[in-house]
């Protein structure tokens, strides 16, 4: 990732407070209570505004959500206290994205196939309940927004906020911002088919360009590889900061025929290999590197040196434009622009 977002605090983050209680203060006490009935939510008033504006209301997204809450209320009074203290480490992991990121060992995951072998009928519920959480059918019934907002009000507060105007997965496209009438996808980091109870969960939520989002990543899973071993992946929503180093070496002269085999591109700091390799192979990167070199676009940046220049040397004025690169790395591709263009000047193209 080439930098990170700054997590914005909205009102729409009351939706994880929502369901944390419904976890834990309805579904985790299941056992231990009779019934299920309304006044299980006197302990969360807005919640209870909500579901009982959905018991007497008649919408598909409302009654989706409270039929599914008593739904599973009765499959956890069907549990021991073995099962349902493993079911909260699972929730208190899944929900804790930045320490997932990290690979840290005392934060344990857990998919939805591991709730199934724990209670199949359990699993399978969850499943759709959490899946479905994050739709347009519940967000926006008015009962609910008028407790949380709308995602579309999030977007424009993120935006005012993270201002870059790039995607920070690939850095290559544009991402609407506060004045446009259109936004981008949010992205599933921990993919919601795979992980259940952080599907509405925003710091597991990243808007994303539509090539990262549907073109690359997809349901790819961030922390762990093909071969089911955990590994690190950058969060969305780190505070610390970091620098990362492209590198490109041109392996050929011909730089009007460049294929990607022509291309090697590598990228540091070493202290990030991790974490770099998860992002390339979540989002391509390196290919779509190569094939942006290889571009008409690349092309102009070699044409612009050398026909821009003006009374001073090509090499002069390529040293001018990487001054610039370096100062402002996600306008116009400048990250990726600078490292080609000095290898293009190791291939002697500007004497």
């Amino acid at each position: 990732m080439l930098f990170p977002y700054q997590y914005v605090n909205h009102p729409i983050d009351k939706m994880q407070e929502f369901i944390d209680y419904i976890f834990n203060d309805i579904w985790c006490i299941a056992p231990s209570i009779d019934n299920y009935s309304l006044e299980l939510y006197n302990g969360k008033p807005d919640l209870k505004d909500v579901v009982t504006a959905f018991h007497y209301s008649s919408t598909i997204g409302g009654d989706f959500f409270n039929a599914k809450i008593e739904e599973i209320f009765l499959i956890f009074k069907t549990l021991n206290q073995s099962q349902i203290r493993q079911l909260q480490r699972w929730y208190q992991a899944n929900n804790n994205i930045e320490d997932l990121c990290k690979k840290d060992p005392a934060c344990v995951p857990a998919t939805y196939k591991d709730i199934i072998s724990l209670n199949a009928t359990l699993g399978t519920s969850l499943k759709t309940f959490f899946t479905r959480l994050y739709s347009k059918e519940l967000l926006s019934l008015k009962a609910l927004s008028d407790k949380i907002g709308l995602i579309s009000e999030h977007y424009l507060e993120f935006m005012k906020v993270n201002f870059q105007g790039k995607c920070p997965f690939c850095g290559l496209f544009d991402i609407d911002g506060e004045y446009d009438h259109t936004r981008e996808a949010y992205d599933h980091y921990l993919p919601k088919s795979e992980y259940p109870f952080c599907s509405i969960n925003f710091k597991n939520l990243a808007p994303i360009c539509n090539k990262c989002n549907s073109g690359n990543k997809g349901s790819k899973d961030p922390i762990y590889d093909v071969n089911g071993n955990r590994r690190k992946a950058f969060y969305a929503y780190n505070s610390a900061s970091y620098s990362l180093e492209i590198s490109i070496q041109l392996n050929s002269p011909n730089i009007g025929h460049l294929t990607p085999q022509d291309i090697t591109i590598g990228f540091g700091p070493h202290s990030l290999q991790e974490e770099l390799q998860t992002w390339n192979e979540l989002f391509s990167i390196r290919e779509r590197y190569q094939a942006k070199c290889c571009s008409a676009e690349a092309k102009y940046w070699i044409t612009q040196i050398i026909e821009e220049c003006g009374e001073r040397t090509p090499s002069e004025f390529l040293s001018i434009r990487l001054e610039g690169a370096q100062r402002s790395p996600y306008s116009d591709t400048n990250f990726l622009r600078k490292p080609f263009l000095e290898a293009c000047e190791t291939q002697h193209i500007f004497e």
